[in-house]
């Protein structure tokens, strides 16, 4: 089921006839106005707007134009890191960019070890349990938005991710519980300043998360239900598109932690609630430095994965 935040509340995609029903119009006035909590209620809530949304497309009501492009405002924003193959492409290219005399070496010990330069390769942490950073929450923008620009970088970039949305509250919960807690999931445009990372990752106590990151990220105005995507969630193509050009396709294999996983170990002593957002990590290729091709202000960016959606940004010009 395909969710959007509504003018009165919730809005449902009646998916044979392509129409947008108003769920409150509809006759859904005891249902939740919020698509957080309208998840909580699981399939018991699902079948019930599905009922009302099929009869309200064959009485030719309830019909729905506007809506918010963004779906819910997270409570807060956990981002993992999903692929080792991002992690290592993405480490070569910034190498190359900053420091090109080692890229040489690098190269030969992969040649000759067939794997990744160590100094490439992230700490032992990540092949023991899921690792993240906390985002930030509150600088998150919805489909159509401007992509910000900060006027503290040059190198603006894309990622393309997955959000997952909690919408029951775990504690210590093993990644069974973890994954009936998460109850659909969005298309996220995790921006990222590039010469700061490397700045911040040399230089900084607290690693490239910090400036690098927390500035803006966005997510797609329509929320897909856990039931249509968690049983495909390791086989989803993925394409970035800038300015009607492809520009890289991916999918989501390979990753090294599931998202209920990831879930789980987030919630090691520590009270995880309805409207967290967990977001993937970037699908391998998914982002600008990997590909060393870079957006500039007035760029429309368009970030799709299969069976979850879409969301398109414009880059804003240089603050």
């Amino acid at each position: 089921m395909r969710l959007r935040r509504g003018a009165t509340g919730i809005d449902v995609l009646h998916e044979p006839t392509g129409s947008w029903i108003d769920l409150k119009a509809a006759g859904g006035e005891s249902l939740p106005v919020s698509v957080v909590e309208f998840l909580g209620l699981g399939e018991r809530a699902r079948d019930t707007a599905r009922e009302l949304v099929d009869r309200a497309v064959t009485a030719g009501t309830a019909t729905a134009t506007t809506f918010s492009p963004l779906p819910f405002e997270p409570r807060s924003l956990r981002c993992f890191a999903g692929w080792d193959t991002h992690w290592h492409q993405a480490a070569e290219s910034m190498v190359r960019r900053n420091l090109p005399a080692v890229l040489p070496l690098a190269k030969t010990y992969k040649a000759i070890m067939r794997k990744p330069f160590p100094p490439l390769r992230p700490g032992s942490a990540v092949f023991e349990h899921p690792i993240y950073y906390t985002g930030n929450h509150l600088s998150v923008v919805g489909d159509g938005a401007p992509m910000l620009w900060p006027g503290y970088t040059e190198l603006l970039d894309f990622e393309l991710e997955y959000g997952a949305l909690v919408v029951r509250p775990v504690r210590d919960a093993s990644p069974a519980e973890a994954e009936a807690a998460i109850g659909g999931f969005v298309v996220f445009n995790d921006f990222s300043a590039r010469d700061v990372q490397w700045d911040e990752q040399r230089n900084g106590p607290f690693g490239p998360v910090v400036k690098t990151k927390t500035f803006g990220s966005s997510m797609s105005a329509e929320v897909v239900t856990a039931d249509e995507v968690l049983p495909h969630l390791g086989n989803l193509r993925g394409s970035v598109t800038v300015n009607g050009e492809v520009w890289t396709q991916t999918s989501t294999e390979g990753g090294r932690w599931s998202v209920a996983d990831g879930l789980a170990y987030a919630s090691r002593a520590e009270d995880i609630g309805p409207g967290e957002l967990l977001t993937s990590g970037t699908l391998p290729s998914g982002c600008g430095m990997e590909l060393d091709r870079w957006i500039q202000p007035g760029d429309v960016v368009r970030l799709e994965i299969e069976r979850i959606g879409s969301v398109t940004n414009t880059v804003a010009q240089r603050g």
